[in-house]
């Protein structure tokens, strides 16, 4: 059976850098890792997934890059058929609605990760998160409840 966890796409870099401060050791440092680096690939996903959409409505190179105005202001050249009449530099009122509502879906999105093949390492780090000794604030705080959550709802549906 597969054990799992689940964030919104919004949220996997900023779990993963606040984790990264948490002072854990042993296994549980080993499951922190192993999550970073997950959280890692499935932001890669949706940087990915983000050009996609943005690839549908502004131009790109051969190679697939988007094309910008200018390199300082990094603003994206809109295609023609989505361009707003009056200013073609920028997206027409419909074709930005569109895209703003496709990247608020893909960043409200859930990534699943699964740690199966890791659970003793995840464990371990549910166990120091359990007696975590140190005091957090603010976003440390909202981090260590998300994970903590996600790992307790994992483990308790009676998974490995």
């Amino acid at each position: 059976m597969k054990t799992t966890i689940s964030f919104k796409n919004s949220e996997l870099a900023g779990i993963a850098n606040i984790l990264g401060g948490f002072k854990l050791k042993g296994k549980a440092s080993l499951g922190r890792s192993v999550l970073i680096h997950k959280l890692a690939l499935k932001q890669e996903e949706y940087t990915n997934d983000r050009v996609e959409i943005q690839r549908s409505y502004f131009e790109a190179d051969d190679r697939g890059n988007l094309k910008t105005l200018d390199k300082e202001s990094g603003k994206l050249i809109p295609k023609s058929e989505y361009a707003d009449e009056k200013d073609p530099s920028k997206l027409g009122e419909e074709p930005e609605t569109k895209l703003n509502k496709e990247m608020d879906d893909l960043t409200a999105e859930k990534a699943t990760i699964d740690f199966s093949e890791y659970s003793p390492r995840f464990k371990a780090l549910k166990a120091a998160l359990d007696d975590y000794p140190y005091e957090l604030e603010k976003d440390g705080a909202v981090v260590y409840s998300r994970v903590y959550d996600q790992l307790e709802e994992a483990f308790s549906k009676g998974e490995k």
